[in-house]
Formats: structure tokens, sequence, C-alpha cells
């Protein structure tokens, strides 16, 4: 684990080093500390979660439960493998992947795989035979990556702790702070789940029907209080957060026009955008469209910050809105805690990650870079929130129901 921020001394070459925050209460740990707790006050949180926030339910040694980019190549090339090397050769795969393993084999792409699916079926005059196959190719491969991100029933009771320590210290905010906003770029409930799990209610743009539907207009509404006392005296309920999933979500479909959601019969089109190019394009349509718009939003009210997890910075038009807004909104601040931050090798976007190592060398005191798993960073949230004796009495009483069940 390693930190970087403008508070790190810059050494001889001009340069900052990421320091080391395996000691809590080392300098690097008491630095991060010092960020994460900078952060929570801000006025506006908005968190970007990525995939990275999902891979933290994998453990070492055992069943993989949530699908990396590599498990949706594997799982698509198992799935067919047949027809999954005739659409690698007919978008002609091995010769456009400039990225290449130590043996020079084209490394595993999927999105680029997708992409290339994609750009044939559109601009390419392919045989009547070669379009079949691609189109039954991007018809299981969408299925496949919709169905192995439907997951979170095959997460363990114990393996929630870090999604739900984080609604817990994030999501109760003061009356006086915006709700916390939590965009994601995975199709999976994790999020929902977590939340149910901590006692929070999510408005994530569907109204209280059955089935629900899409309607923006849920994310300018609120819950509160009303109390016994006199209609006039409210509160704002405090277990509330606000949620925006970018890309879509593996409950979600799309029934004569409208976009439903926990539909019984799971009829109509699946709603979310896999990942390949054409990701970038289909973001602007409905409901994606208001997604992003309340993404770019957020990002340019005052007193905010932006707290990006588990995210490698590999979707375009969302680094765009970052660092857009940091140019233009000068109270904006920015942290990054993802795995393999600071490697060259990883899969965090180089070019970003220069970007953002020169802007803190320069003493950009609005950025701060954290390099390790969601559960780590998670492990150094403090929280702030004093229980009172309500809470104790509802967890007891949880815990006799849990007794009484086994």
């Amino acid at each position: 684990m390693k930190f970087l921020s403008s508070d790190v001394e810059t050494g001889q070459n001009g340069r900052k080093t990421p320091l080391d925050v395996a000691e809590v209460d080392g300098q690097g740990g008491n630095l991060l500390s010092k960020a994460i707790n900078k952060l929570l006050d801000v006025d506006n949180l908005i968190i970007l979660a990525g995939s990275g926030t999902s891979l933290t339910f994998n453990r070492v040694a055992q069943v993989t439960i949530a699908p990396g980019m590599w498990d949706l190549w594997e799982k698509c090339r198992l799935a067919d493998p047949v027809l999954f090397e005739k659409c690698l050769n007919a978008v002609n795969y091995d010769d456009l992947q400039e990225r290449r393993e130590v043996n020079g084999a084209a490394k595993a792409d999927i999105e680029l795989l997708l992409s290339l699916c994609d750009s044939n079926l559109t601009i390419v005059k392919l045989s009547l035979t070669r379009r079949r196959q691609i189109e039954q190719f991007l018809k299981s491969a969408k299925k496949i990556i919709l169905d192995a991100t439907d997951f979170t029933a095959r997460v363990a009771d114990e393996d929630w702790k870090w999604h739900e320590k984080l609604v817990r210290c994030l999501a109760r905010r003061s009356p006086k702070q915006q709700r916390l906003k939590v965009f994601t770029t995975n199709y999976d409930l994790a999020f929902e789940e977590a939340s149910s799990r901590a006692g929070f209610t999510v408005i994530d743009g569907f109204d209280f029907t059955n089935p629900s539907t899409f309607n923006p207009m849920w994310y300018h509404y609120d819950i509160i209080i009303r109390s016994q006392a006199g209609q006039q005296a409210t509160s704002f309920l405090p277990n509330v957060l606000q949620l925006y999933k970018l890309h879509g979500s593996v409950d979600w479909r799309k029934i004569n026009g409208r976009v439903v959601k926990n539909y019984q019969g799971q009829i109509g089109d699946p709603v979310f955008i896999y990942p390949s190019s054409s990701k970038y394009q289909n973001s602007y349509d409905s409901p994606y469209l208001e997604m992003i718009s309340a993404f770019l939003s957020a990002l340019q009210q005052p007193k905010t910050a932006i707290l990006c997890l588990g995210f490698g910075f590999n979707d375009k038009h969302l680094n765009n809105s970052i660092s857009l807004a940091l140019r233009t909104n000068p109270e904006l601040m920015l942290m990054v805690g993802t795995r393999s931050l600071f490697a060259p090798a990883g899969s965090f976007n180089a070019q970003v990650r220069e970007l953002l190592t020169s802007a803190v060398d320069g003493g950009d005191s609005r950025i701060s870079l954290f390099d390790g798993t969601f559960a780590e960073f998670v492990d150094r949230i403090p929280n702030r929130y004093n229980p009172g004796p309500g809470d104790e009495i509802l967890k007891a009483f949880e815990a006799a129901i849990a007794a009484s069940r086994i």
C-alpha cells in the first residue's frame, strides 16, 4: 500500500515518491488519514466505483465470484470455442491487438474484441455467414456478461463487511451536508445489497410502483421524518444515499419503451452498456444520459470531493468529465484508491497516472492517490458515527432474531 499527495516531500529529481502506508502511525499513514478526514468534511461527497470494488468479494484459491475482464473473456471463449475462434479471425483480432504477452501472443481483451465486432458489423462488408457468426457471438457474449455479473446472492455474509462499512461511514452525513452520491460503472447489485444490510434507503431514480419505473425526477426528491408533534416540524431521514448506475444494471429491463426494475418475468431487453467502444455513444441514450448529466453537474458544485475506488480510468467519457472539472472547479478535491495505481504494468490508465502524479509533483493539494485494494482503503476510513441507544437496541433485537433461526 502506498500514498501520494502534495504533502509528500519532493525528491532530488523534482518528483515525489509514494510513501508506504503499512504502518498506520507512520508518515504515510498519517498523511492518508489526514486526506480521508478532509474528504469526509466536504459538503458534497461523490463516490465513483469501478470493478475493483466488487473484486474484493473474490478470495484467493477459491472460485471467482465477481468476474474481471479476463474472466469474461474466458467465459465467452469457453461457451463456444469454435465460434469464438472464428470471430477472432473474422475481426482480425491478432493483428489489431497492440498489447502483447511475453511470448508475443495477443493479450486477452474482451472490450477490444467486442468493439471490433461492433465496428465490423457497422463499417465492414461481410459475407452473410460471417455477419451471422459475429451477431451470434455478440448476443451470446451479452448474456454471458449479464449472468456473470449477477453474483451478489453467492457472496458470503462475512465478505460484505467492506461495502457495509463504506456505506455506514460515508452515507450517514450531517443534515448540513448533501446526500452521498454513489456513481458506479458496475452492473451488479453490490451497493444495493450492502445498503439494505446496513439499513440504508437507496434513491436510484426508480419510483415506488410495481414494477418500479425509471424516472430521473426521483433524484430531486428526498425522505423526511414527519414529527408527531406537528406537521411543521420535519427532519431528514439520516440513512439515505443516492445511487447512479452509469452503465446499467443486471435487474433493469426495457418494456414498452420504459425502463423497469426487478420485473418478475424478466422479459424485455436488458438495459446495460456492455464493455466496448460503443459504450461512449450509448452513454448518451436514456437512462444513461440522465446519469452522466448528474455526474457532470455534481462535479461542478462548490466544496465537492470525488472518491474514485477500484476505478482504472479506462472510461474515456468519465475521464474527460473529471479532468474538465479539475480544470474548471478550483474547489474540487480528487482522491483515487485502486490496486496497482503506481505499477507501470498495471491496468490503471498510464496517461491519467502521469497526469495526476505530475499535478501532485507541481503542488496541487486537491489530489491524493492511494495504491491498494478496496478492502485496504475501507479499513482506513474512520467511523465518526456514535451509535445511540436506539441503534444498540435494534442491534440486539436483530441478533436475537438471527439466533432464534439457528
